[in-house]
């Protein structure tokens, strides 16, 4: 068999390892790749140099070049990126990239796709509408959640100018976003919803969101939301994502108004008292809902960007430990160094202050990373909390009330530092929740109820 045909049978190959299948030398090998030509792509230096066949994408075998947008909103090419054989993605870097890489990696091998663009697939709320929106225009399915790796990223390089994070797949993708920004700097007076018609222009766009979906960023969680423009009183524009509750009197809308309200809450205590990074955030009403506004941290101004990525899709390709709490399975990531001990001991304490207040959704999903630039080597650090609140009090299927029972757990010794902090930071949060006015009277009865019982378990061991 031919270098080709071997390749594609065996997937990607070190060249020791291919020399011996070949039963052939070096200086042969050499011939070989040089006569297979852009069918084949070779990756890494010296004893590390691997060779693979190219997969076609939609039949076809050119790469795609991967861009990056930085924080004035200035796009660069940063890499060409291959699908190989049998399975896995081949990235050519054309300069450094922010976050953090294995060895492999480091080369350019990558097993699926590289997990910094996991979180560009659709998903979620808004991602089934823009599935359901483009599925015949892009021939993959409606439903997100059954799309391969091809097809994910073929999404992503034809309609994906507008997705989490600061990359861009695809020369389609960037030309979309490039004619964004220039019909932005051709009509910089329509930049946002002002706040004299956020109301209005928020009930129609919650509207539109439940009945036909609002097209945007694809960010991910099953609350309904929308994407909007904001224009701030300051003059400057934000982008944010905004969920809502229903219109009607039910208890179920009634219970949604008050959970968006203790994310509000939770969130000022993630920065006040636990000293953690947490999405900006506030609550509006009106139309006859409650919609919680938050700011896109991965936004900047109108045009910029940076970069993030979940935890979801970091485990996935790196460690594989999905399911386990947040600091068991970042424990396992910390002797790769791409976590310091500080952050670790961070995301200790909000998993903790997440059980303390009821937060029983703290899925791989709800906690993101951010690269450092500042560190020696690439590492990440935790990006601002987000998706924080009561959602044991979430309605079951959408409408009826649960009956749970807030029971505080007490930690292990090892955990006793961790289980304080947020212990304190819980306390606040159920006294504030038990005082706004903004949520009702009955569900302030169930925060005032949940407060003594967390005051009696940390007066019991001596806080």
């Amino acid at each position: 068999m031919d270098i080709t045909t071997i390749l594609r049978r065996l997937g990607p190959m070190q060249a020791g390892e291919l020399t011996s299948t070949l039963g052939v030398s070096r200086a042969t090998l050499n011939r070989h790749v040089k006569l297979a030509g852009s069918e084949l792509i070779s990756l890494g230096q010296a004893r590390r140099t691997t060779y693979a066949a190219r997969r076609p994408l939609r039949g076809s075998t050119l790469p795609l070049p991967l861009f990056q947008i930085d924080s004035t909103g200035l796009a660069k090419e940063v890499a060409q990126l291959s699908r190989v054989h049998p399975d896995g993605t081949a990235v050519e870097f054309l300069r450094p990239l922010d976050w953090p890489l294995d060895d492999s990696m480091a080369d350019g091998w990558f097993e699926g796709l590289p997990y910094f663009l996991q979180d560009m697939r659709p998903q979620g709320f808004l991602g089934r509408h823009f599935a359901r929106r483009y599925a015949a225009v892009l021939q993959v399915t409606e439903d997100p959640t059954t799309w391969s790796d091809d097809d994910a990223l073929h999404v992503m390089s034809v309609l994906g100018d507008d997705l989490p994070g600061n990359l861009l797949v695809g020369e389609a993708s960037c030309r979309l976003w490039l004619d964004h920004v220039q019909a932005v700097q051709s009509e910089p007076s329509k930049l946002g919803i002002a706040e004299e018609r956020v109301i209005d222009d928020f009930a129609q766009l919650a509207t539109a969101a439940l009945s036909t979906g609002i097209i945007g960023s694809s960010a991910g969680g099953e609350f309904p939301k929308f994407t909007a423009l904001r224009q701030r009183p300051d003059g400057t524009a934000q982008h944010v994502l905004v969920k809502f509750s229903g219109a009607d009197a039910s208890p179920g809308a009634q219970r949604w108004a008050d959970l968006l309200i203790c994310e509000h809450l939770a969130a000022q205590v993630v920065a006040e008292t636990l000293g953690l990074p947490a999405s900006r955030s506030r609550i509006l009403q009106g139309a006859g809902r409650t919609f919680l506004e938050v700011d896109r941290f991965d936004r900047h101004g109108v045009v910029g960007r940076s970069p993030v990525v979940s935890w979801f899709a970091l485990n996935a390709a790196v460690l594989g430990q999905l399911g386990k709490s947040w600091p068991d399975a970042l424990a396992a990531l910390q002797p790769m160094k791409w976590l310091t001990r500080d952050t670790v001991d961070q995301v200790s304490r909000l998993w903790w202050f997440g059980q303390l207040i009821g937060n029983t959704d703290m899925h791989d999903g709800n906690l993101s990373f951010i690269p450092k630039r500042d560190a020696p080597s690439a590492s990440l650090a935790l990006a601002p909390v987000y998706d924080m609140l009561p959602m044991a009090y979430a309605p079951v299927r959408g409408v009826e009330l649960p009956t749970w029972t807030y029971q505080p757990r007490l930690p292990l010794p090892a955990q006793s530092a961790a289980w304080t902090a947020a212990a304190k930071a819980a306390t606040v949060f159920w006294d504030r929740a038990t005082q706004d006015p903004r949520i009702s009277a009955a569900f302030r009865e169930i925060c005032a109820t949940n407060l003594q019982r967390l005051r009696t378990l940390t007066a019991s061991m001596g806080l």
